[in-house]
């Protein structure tokens, strides 16, 4: 039974050795993703009102990047100090400060942020009440937490079922590969342990990722009143996003996200919006 330490521990491992390449590797500093990011802060900041924004798990500053053009006042904790010492928090307008902490034990008083993001991070714990129930108490009344880029339990379970006896199409190809063989991909170019990957994504590997249902429960369950979970990033989106006409991608997204949930296992992550 993996435990909490060895969890914190391997991600430590592993985004240290990823630091140097990091946003070179990760797809989520694609233009056409922060744009969607930026657009979700900037409603979120609208809506709540404030102006203050902690970030768990804030790795090299990808949401402070971006929120920094919304709020006045962030913070941002991570457990890799090498991740930290990327972050860009120079700025004459905004009162930006990261630090070493954990999700479940964060170093703040209750109620001083009025929104409180965690970007791919969800999957990176042990597990997850813990860190629902002091982001709860972090926030003020009316604060927003808004995950992202966390696996769909359902999505996974699918590609993961298919058999490997058979032909499928180049986009279904590439799931597959990215699925199954994107951790090797990272082993070989990072020199990185595959129990230390498996570790530091204890939730995607062991648990095969989330279910909405469950999500709610737990959300629930520490306070959380207006509970919303999207699913985002349908298979082979990537390939429409960079096709001729938007207009297309717009109505597929559309269509499946109307027929949801029939269409739950053909995206690939899911996004947590919880009102407190």
């Amino acid at each position: 039974m993996i435990n909490r330490e060895e969890v914190i521990k391997a991600n430590i491992a592993l985004h240290s050795a990823l630091a140097d390449k990091y946003k070179e590797t990760e797809p989520h500093y694609r233009k056409e993703n922060i744009e969607r990011v930026s657009n979700i802060l900037s409603s979120l900041q609208k809506k709540t009102g404030g102006k203050r924004l902690l970030d768990v798990g804030c790795g090299m500053g990808f949401i402070i990047d971006i929120a920094k053009y919304y709020f006045e006042t962030i913070r941002g904790i991570d457990v890799t100090q090498t991740m930290l010492e990327k972050i860009d928090t120079g700025s004459e307008k905004v009162d930006i400060q990261v630090q070493l902490a954990e999700s479940d034990n964060l170093p703040f008083e209750g109620e001083s942020f009025d929104v409180c993001t965690a970007y791919a991070v969800l999957h990176h714990l042990d597990q997850l009440q813990p860190t629902f129930k002091e982001i709860q108490r972090v926030l003020a009344k009316g604060g927003i937490f808004y995950a992202d880029l966390d696996p769909n339990f359902y999505f996974w379970e699918a590609i993961s079922s298919l058999s490997s006896n058979m032909c499928y199409s180049e986009i279904v190809n590439r799931e597959i590969n990215v699925v199954i063989h994107k951790d090797r991909e990272l082993e070989e170019t990072f020199s990185i342990d595959k129990n230390i990957l498996r570790t530091a994504e204890h939730l995607k590997h062991n648990e095969g990722g989330f279910k909405e249902e469950r999500l709610r429960e737990m959300l629930a369950k520490v306070g959380f009143t207006e509970i919303d979970i999207k699913y985002e990033w349908f298979l082979g989106e990537a390939r429409v996003i960079h096709g001729e006409d938007e207009r297309i991608l717009v109505a597929l997204r559309n269509y499946l996200h109307e027929i949801l949930p029939l269409s739950r296992h053909l995206f690939k992550y899911l996004i947590i919006f919880a009102k407190k």
